[in-house]
C-alpha cells in the first residue's frame, strides 16, 4: 500500500508530540508498505515554498519551505492555496492509495478535500488538539489562561480580537473558518482520538460519532529499557517537551523552587522562545537545569536521568506523549488532573496528580516526595496499558483497507478557481447577431425586462472571501461589454491588490475610455484576454459584430500586445470567434492575422441558437458538418505548431451526442458565475437553458463556498450528464483539452 503521511512538523526540524508519532508511525508502516511524507518546515533564508525530496529510514519525504507573513492575517494562520497546490503536485506524483493526516497548522485546510474530492482517496485523521475548532489550537484564553467552554463565535471573536490586538476584530472571520472547518471535516472518513477527552469534545462539536475511533498512541516499547527502581542521590523531577506558557513550565519552575529538601529539575527541550529564555534567566540554577532540545533516538538517556516526569500542563491536553514515553519504562509521573492527562494516571497508585493550574499544590505534591521518596518506589506498574507502535500500526493499515479509493470524474476543488460576474448584462456597444440579448432579434428583451448591473460590494466581498480560498482568477461580463461596468476600474485595482488575474473577455471596441488608458492598466493583471473577433474582411466581421469597425478592433489588439511585450507581461492574448457558416472561410484568416501579430491563441465555440434567424448559420447539422470538418482541417494545416487552436475539433454525427470517454465539462467543480441579481449560476450556457438545472440560490443568502460544498452542487457534480442540455452542449472539450 502507498501511504501518504501530513503532519505540519517532522524531526528532526520538530521534536513535538504529534511530530514524534508521526515519525514512528511513519518507520513502521514502511517496514510493510511504501510510506511518503508530506511536511513543513520553517526557513527565511530559502525561498517560500521551496521544497526538497529525501528518502530516511525508509520513508520518502517532502520537505516544503512555509513561513507566516508579516504581519500574518487570520486567512494565513489555517489556508494557503500555494500549499494546496504543492499538495495536488505531490499527490499526482506519489500517486498513494490513502492519506492520513497528523496536523493541519502551518499548511492549509483544504488538504483533506483535495485528496477526497479531487483524487478519491480515503483520508483519515489522528486528532492531536483542539485545533480545528479553536484557530489557538489549546481552547484556553490567552488573557487569563482559563479553560475555555466548547467554542462559540463570540468567545473565538474576543479571543482574535486580542491576540490580533485588533479591537474590531470581525466575528465574520470566526464564521468563515467554522463553516470552511465542518467542509472539511466532512472530507475525513476516519478520526483517531488518542484520548476519551477529545474523543467526547469532537462528538459535541457535531461530528459524526461513527467516524470516530478511539485509539492510543502507539510507542517503541520495545527500544527502551525499563527504568530501574532506584531513586538517584537527589530526588530529580524533569520536563520534556516544548516550553510554551500552556505546558506550564512556569508554573512548575514557580512551585520547584519553593521545594526545600534534596532535589533537582531538569527541564529538556528548546528554550529560545521569549517565554524560554525568560524562565532560564529567573530559574535557572543548579537545582533547576535547562538542558536544551534532545531528539527522539535519545529519549532513553533523558528518562534514564529523571526520578519523576512532571507534566504541568495548563491546557486540557489530548494524550501527552512524554506521559506514555514515561509510562513505557515505568518511570512515575506527576500530571495535571484534568483532560487526557488524568486519564493516564490513577493518583497514587501508578503515578500522582495535582489540581490543574494550582502551583501551590504542585509545590506540596513535590515536597511530599521529596520528604516521602519511598512513595515513589510503592508505585505500581501503570493501569493504562502503553500501545506498541506495531499494534497502532496495524489498527492503522486495517482502518486503510476498510475505506475503497474513489474513482473521481469530475474534481471538486474546493473553492471556484475561477469566478464569473455578470457584471453589465445590459450594457453593451454592439448587437452581435449570435447574441441572446442585444442580436437584432432579441433586442426586445432589452425593453421587456430590464436587468441591472451587478452589485460592486457582492464582488468585492466575494473576491476577498475566496482568495485564501484559492481563487485565481475572475471575469467580469460574459454579457454585455465589460469595460462598460461603471466600476470596472475599482474592479482592476481590486486584482491588483489581491494578486487575483482577470481573464476579460472583450469585443475590441474599448468603448469610452481606449486602448491607450486601459492597456497599461490592464497588461500586468490579465491571465488571458479573449478579443472577439469573427473576421479579419470588415464586411464579414461587422455583419456578425453589427456595430463594430473592424480596422480599429485590429489596431486595438496590435497594441495590446505592442503594451504586453514591452512590460514584459506573461498574459496571453486569444482571438475568440464564433464558428458559423457565414464566418466559416474567414477563420483561416484570422489565424493567418493572428500568427502574423503575435497571437496565442485562436478559439471558438459553435453556435448557441438564440433565435429562430439562426438555423441557416448551424454547422453541427447533416447538411453543414462536413464543410466544417473540411475547414477544420484547413485550418490546422495553417496552424501547424505556429499557434494554439481550441474546439477546432471535428463533427462526427453518428457518434452520440455524449460519449463520457472522450468529452467533458471544462467548468464543473472550477468554475462559478454570479449573475447580475447575485444569484448562483454552475454553467455558462443561455439563460433560458440554465434554469433547466434549478436554483442553486443566491449571494445575498449565504456565502460562495456554502453553494459550492452543499449537496445540491455537489449531486450535480456527481450526476453530470444526465441532463439533455448537457448532452448536446456545445461547450464540452475532448479530454485532452481544458478551459
Amino acid at each position: 500500500m502507498r501511504i501518504l503521511l501530513v503532519i505540519h512538523g517532522y524531526p528532526p526540524h520538530y521534536m513535538a508530540g504529534s511530530e514524534v508519532y508521526t515519525y514512528n508511525l511513519a518507520r513502521e508502516l514502511a517496514k510493510t508498505n511504501d510510506v511518503f511524507v508530506f511536511h513543513r518546515i520553517e526557513d527565511k533564508s530559502i525561498p517560500l515554498h521551496q521544497f526538497f525530496d529525501t528518502i530516511e529510514e525508509g520513508v520518502h519525504i517532502r520537505k516544503i519551505n512555509n513561513y507566516e507573513p508579516t504581519p500574518a492575517t487570520f486567512y494565513d494562520k489555517y489556508l494557503n492555496p500555494e500549499i494546496d497546490e504543492a499538495f495536488r503536485e505531490y499527490v499526482k506524483r506519489v500517486n498513494p492509495d490513502v492519506v492520513h493526516i497528523g496536523h493541519l497548522s502551518h499548511l492549509s485546510t483544504q488538504i483533506p478535500i483535495i485528496a477526497k474530492r479531487e483524487f478519491g482517496l480515503p483520508v483519515l485523521f489522528t486528532i492531536h488538539d483542539f485545533w480545528m475548532f479553536c484557530h489557538r489550537g489549546q481552547l484556553i484564553n490567552p488573557q487569563n489562561w482559563e479553560i475555555c467552554p466548547l467554542p462559540n463565535a463570540a468567545q473565538c471573536t474576543r479571543c482574535a480580537a486580542f491576540h490580533y490586538q485588533k479591537d474590531d476584530f470581525d466575528s465574520r472571520l470566526i464564521n468563515e473558518r467554522d463553516e470552511h472547518i465542518r467542509q472539511t471535516l466532512d472530507c475525513i472518513n476516519v478520526f483517531f482520538a488518542p484520548s476519551h477527552t477529545l474523543e467526547n469534545f469532537f462528538r459535541d462539536m457535531g461530528v459524526d460519532p461513527h467516524k470516530i475511533v478511539y485509539a492510543k498512541y502507539g510507542f517503541n516499547v520495545s527500544k527502551l529499557a525499563k527504568h530501574p527502581k532506584k531513586l538517584h542521590s537527589e530526588i530529580t523531577f524533569g520536563f520534556t517537551g516544548r516550553i510554551i506558557h500552556t505546558k506550564g513550565v512556569h508554573l512548575l519552575c514557580e512551585a520547584f523552587d519553593k521545594v526545600e529538601g534534596n532535589a533537582k529539575l531538569l527541564i529538556y527541550g528548546d528554550y529560545e522562545s521569549d517565554y524560554g529564555k525568560k524562565l532560564k534567566e529567573q530559574y535557572s540554577s543548579d537545582r533547576i537545569q535547562f538542558k536544551g532540545p534532545y531528539h527522539n533516538n535519545e529519549l532513553q538517556s533523558v528518562l534514564d536521568s529523571l526520578d519523576v516526569l512532571v507534566c504541568p500542563s495548563i491546557w486540557l491536553e489530548n494524550a501527552p506523549l512524554v506521559i506514555q514515553e514515561a509510562q513505557s519504562v515505568e518511570l512515575p509521573v506527576l500530571v495535571s488532573d484534568k483532560g487526557g492527562m488524568a486519564e493516564l494516571v490513577h493518583d497514587g497508585i501508578d503515578g500522582f496528580t495535582f489540581k490543574l493550574g494550582d502551583a501551590e499544590d504542585l509545590r506540596n505534591k513535590m515536597q511530599n516526595l521529596v520528604n516521602h521518596p519511598e512513595e515513589i518506589l510503592n508505585l505500581i506498574k501503570p493501569i493504562e496499558k502503553v500501545v506498541s507502535i506495531e499494534d497502532d500500526a496495524a489498527l492503522c493499515l486495517q482502518k486503510y483497507n476498510e475505506i475503497a479509493k474513489q474513482n473521481v470524474v469530475y474534481p471538486h476543488r474546493p473553492c471556484p478557481q475561477r469566478m464569473t460576474f455578470i457584471t453589465n448584462p445590459d450594457k453593451c456597444n454592439l448587437h452581435c447577431k449570435m447574441c441572446d440579448t442585444f442580436s437584432e432579434a432579441n433586442r426586445h428583451r432589452l425593453k421587456e425586462s430590464h436587468r441591472p448591473d451587478l452589485s460592486f460590494e457582492v464582488v468585492k466581498d466575494t473576491i476577498e472571501r475566496l482568495v485564501h480560498h484559492g481563487l485565481k482568477e475572475i471575469i467580469p461580463s460574459t454579457m454585455g461589454e465589460p469595460l462598460l461596468y461603471p466600476h470596472f476600474e475599482e474592479l482592476v485595482g481590486l486584482c491588483k491588490d489581491l494578486n487575483v488575474k482577470m481573464n476579460l473577455t472583450t469585443n475590441g471596441t474599448f468603448p469610452v475610455k481606449d486602448i491607450e488608458y486601459w492597456g497599461p492598466k490592464l497588461v500586468n493583471i490579465i491571465s488571458d484576454v479573449k478579443f472577439s473577433l469573427n473576421g479579419i474582411n470588415p464586411e464579414i466581421n461587422e455583419s456578425i459584430m453589427c456595430g463594430a469597425v473592424t480596422p480599429k478592433q485590429l489596431h486595438n489588439i496590435e497594441r495590446f500586445i505592442q503594451m504586453r511585450n514591452e512590460a514584459g507581461s506573461k498574459a496571453t492574448v486569444t482571438l475568440q470567434c464564433t464558428f458559423m457558416k457565414s464566418n466559416l472561410d474567414e477563420l483561416k484568416n484570422i489565424i493567418a492575422w493572428a500568427i502574423e501579430h503575435g497571437v496565442n491563441r485562436v478559439k471558438g465555440h459553435h453556435l448557441w441558437k438564440t433565435s429562430d434567424a439562426l438555423d441557416c448559420e448551424m454547422l453541427r447539422t447533416l447538411e453543414n458538418a462536413a464543410l466544417w470538418n473540411k475547414a477544420c482541417e484547413e485550418c490546422h494545416k495553417l496552424a501547424g505548431d505556429k499557434i494554439k487552436l481550441v474546439n477546432f475539433d471535428p463533427i462526427d454525427l453518428n457518434k452520440p451526442a455524449l460519449d463520457s470517454d472522450d468529452t467533458y465539462c471544462q467548468f464543473l467543480g472550477k468554475e462559478l458565475w454570479i449573475e447580475y441579481d447575485g444569484s448562483y449560476q454552475i454553467c455558462c450556457c443561455p439563460s433560458d437553458v440554465r434554469k433547466e438545472f434549478g436554483d442553486f440560490g443566491n449571494v445575498k443568502d449565504f456565502s460562495p463556498l456554502a453553494m459550492w460544498n452543499g449537496m445540491q452542487y455537489c449531486n450535480f457534480i456527481n450526476n453530470w450528464g444526465n441532463s439533455d442540455n448537457c448532452k448536446k452542449c456545445n461547450m464540452r472539450c475532448k479530454r485532452t483539452g481544458g478551459i
